[in-house]
């Protein structure tokens, strides 16, 4: 195992053992908000721009980033796997702590499109061993 490898593995179970979970929850959400690819964040304020409601934003967005689902009036972010590198070359090794990396993805997006707080419930993850990943997103 790599230097790096083990490094990383290291943190995120220092973390879950050494660190109160809203602590936890916060730096792994921050380390998302890093990830989140510009390139979907301009799309997403551009669409922002061009819209007079938010839902009409949010239905303008899920139709550019398919992963964007709103059912019945919830707003939610699905996954059909997952697609974090860092998951997939850890192969299991990562803490189900992990995911709230991901909410701080989602977050970031949203939050930079909408220029306000959103919150995200962690529904179910292909990590924590569901065959798919689930956000509750709440505006």
């Amino acid at each position: 195992m790599a230097f790096q490898h083990r490094w990383i593995k290291n943190v995120l179970e220092g973390l879950d053992t050494e660190v109160d979970e809203k602590t936890r929850i916060k730096i792994l959400e921050n380390c998302g908000r890093k990830c989140a690819p510009q390139s979907l964040i301009k799309k997403a304020q551009t669409l922002k721009k061009q819209s007079e409601t938010t839902e009409e934003f949010l239905k303008k967005l899920s139709k550019a980033w398919k992963h964007l689902k709103i059912e019945d009036g919830h707003v939610y972010v699905e996954y059909e796997k997952c697609y974090c590198p860092l998951v997939r070359a850890y192969k299991g090794e990562l803490s189900k702590s992990f995911c709230n990396c991901s909410r701080g993805w989602i977050r970031q997006v949203l939050e930079s499109a909408l220029g306000k707080p959103v919150d995200v419930e962690i529904e179910r993850t292909v990590k924590q061993g569901a065959s798919s990943c689930k956000f509750h997103v709440h505006i």
